[in-house]
């Protein structure tokens, strides 16, 4: 196999850095009731999943979903809302990605504080769950709690958005909980437990209300939460530091948001009524309601620990690639020049040889995954190398931060640069394709749920990550931003990849050499502890964390660097740094 392609290094590349709008229109919205206040729902019923209208008793069913769907219009059916079931007011399957901000509420007592850079925080897709339905909570738990909050659904693809013209992106609002683990959180020194992804992205830990509501005005909604009937926690919309057109425009700076994103907009100030807010625990019933909007209710449950399994991969052992021709975009397997046709993706399907084949000199390599996949989770474990000159160390709670299917770049992509940055670095890595689903997965099975594994390229800000409130954005930009998960154009299955070596490259001179045998956690480790609080999809990934630079190489990254990570095997990969616009607000 060829170990070093650089074919195709333009495909796909990130459009107009520069340009204030990146979207798509808005979806139709198909009726309105006589306040201009429309409430989007989508039920169950014998005959499938439907969306609709809801008016009073009575839904007017859709022929698509308006969030996702343009020219969306009634069928004439109408149905009680008495005989159907009530779901998630938006497909969850199609749900690019979840959000949400800490911190976000002035307390209407106290001195109002602006934040120049909201605290920022990931969610999954596989933590949505429904009005009514039970939310786990987790093994080891010691402050998991309730937010009350509102959801923003975006409903227009953007970036770079002004403040001025932020509300055009909005298709409208919800009502939602954002279950958290609070002293996760914070991550304290010294204290073994779950991190800061655990302490919101578990399953079940974003619910949402029966509806998605349009027309409504947002500047003074009251927030009501109660805790088992009592009055828990009270607010408004209009005490918010950052108002939604500020969330949706300062977040669009450093990500793309994609039609169907879902922001919570933080917990009402102040966060509790005396005495009530504890540890909560199974049979407590949580109830969130917002003026005008609606109300979520939620009962905790005991979380199980029964393993979940999808279909078991059919992909034959080969090297996978993406490739554009010009007939279109197919997938494909590659060997030595030639890579021969699939008839679909073969992460989390069952694809099959078409007969065609191509020279790989007659076509162009991308990202070797579907980019428009929805809810796809990119995770990166950090600190995951035993250090060099150190006895060997033991962590029994690996450290992820959150990535976004936004950030996705392949070989020969450009790697954007904000001008703010302290510490800009890459971190050259192994990184692991998930191609079954699977929650609670034994260690000893991970293997039958990898599809497999590239190398990899984990961009990081190191100041963002370890900052306090302050001048500086947050974990979550410092590794979401937009073109800052780096991967080959190539994915490896069947390859041994417990004892790779790993080499990173600045402009020609070795940054970082090592080998993944010297894993704190092994990829079998990380995989079976994610699942333990979050469903792994098909075609999730899991970047392994970076191995330490050698002494005195670690520098800020400059506009024209050019980075080249190898990974024995599985090939290799170079992106060059480019210039963001200066942060606006």
């Amino acid at each position: 196999m060829k170990t070093t392609m650089h074919v195709g290094r333009n495909l796909w590349r990130p459009l107009v850095i520069f340009s204030f709008v990146l979207s798509l229109q808005l979806a139709t919205q198909v009726a309105f009731s006589q306040d201009g206040i429309t409430r989007y729902v989508r039920f169950s019923d014998d005959s499938g999943t439907h969306s609709g209208i809801l008016d009073g008793n009575t839904i007017r069913v859709l022929d698509g979903d308006p969030v996702f769907d343009d020219g969306v219009s009634p069928t004439g059916s109408t149905v009680a809302v008495g005989s159907v079931d009530l779901e998630i007011p938006m497909n969850p399957e199609r749900v690019p990605n979840v959000m949400g901000v800490a911190g976000n509420s002035n307390n209407p007592n106290g001195q109002q504080i602006d934040v120049n850079h909201p605290r920022w925080f990931g969610k999954a897709n596989t933590s949505l769950a429904k009005n009514g339905s039970p939310v786990e909570v987790p093994y080891g738990a010691t402050n998991f709690n309730f937010e009350g909050e509102l959801g923003l659904i975006i409903g227009r693809e953007g970036r770079h958005i002004p403040e001025s013209e932020a509300m055009n992106y909005l298709f409208g609002v919800t009502v939602g909980n954002d279950w958290s683990e609070n002293d996760w959180c914070g991550e304290r020194r010294g204290v073994e437990e779950p991190t800061h992804v655990f302490c919101k992205a578990g399953d079940t830990f974003a619910t949402l209300g029966d509806a998605v509501v349009t027309g409504l005005d947002l500047t003074d909604l009251q927030i009501s939460v109660r805790l088992n009937g009592v009055l828990a926690a009270q607010g408004t919309s209009a005490d918010f530091r950052d108002s939604p057109a500020s969330l949706i425009s300062k977040i669009s700076h450093y990500v793309t948001l994609k039609r169907g994103d879902i922001i919570f907009t933080g917990t009402v100030a102040p966060p509790q009524m005396r005495g009530t807010r504890r540890q909560l625990w199974q049979e407590d019933v949580v109830e969130v309601e917002i003026e005008n909007v609606g109300a979520v209710s939620n009962q905790l449950v005991r979380v199980t620990r029964q393993n979940v399994s999808g279909p078991e991969i059919s992909a034959a052992d080969g090297t996978y690639v993406r490739f554009q021709y010009e007939g279109g975009t197919a997938f494909g397997v590659l060997n030595g020049n030639e890579v021969s046709e699939l008839d679909g993706d073969p992460i989390g399907g069952n694809a099959s040889m078409t007969g065609q084949t191509f020279d790989v000199s007659d076509i162009e390599l991308g990202l070797p995954l579907d980019p428009a996949k929805p809810g796809r989770k990119v995770l990166a474990a950090a600190a995951n190398y035993q250090p060099t000159n150190a006895p060997p160390r033991q962590v029994p709670h690996p450290r992820f931060l959150f990535k976004r299917s936004t950030s996705l770049s392949n070989d020969g992509n450009v790697v954007e640069r904000p001008p703010e940055v302290e510490m800009f670095i890459p971190e050259g890595e192994l990184v692991l394709v998930v191609g079954r689903r699977g929650r609670h997965i034994p260690v000893n099975e991970v293997n039958d749920y990898i599809f497999g594994v590239a190398a990899g390229n984990d961009w990081s800000e190191l100041s963002w990550i370890t900052a306090g409130p302050g001048p500086r954005p947050l974990k979550y930009v410092s590794k979401a931003t937009d073109t800052w998960a780096g991967i080959a154009n190539q994915i490896v299955r069947g390859i041994d990849y417990s004892d790779l070596q790993i080499t990173t490259h600045v402009n020609g001179e070795l940054l970082s050499q090592g080998q993944s045998s010297t894993m704190i956690n092994n990829p079998a480790r990380l995989v079976s502890y994610l699942s333990r609080y979050m469903t792994l999809e098909p075609g999730d990934l899991i970047y392994t964390g970076a191995i330490s630079p050698e002494p005195g190489m670690r520098s800020n990254l400059q506009v024209g660097d050019r980075v080249t990570v190898q990974v024995e095997g599985l090939g290799s990969m170079e992106q060059q740094v480019v210039a963001m616009p200066a942060w606006p607000h």
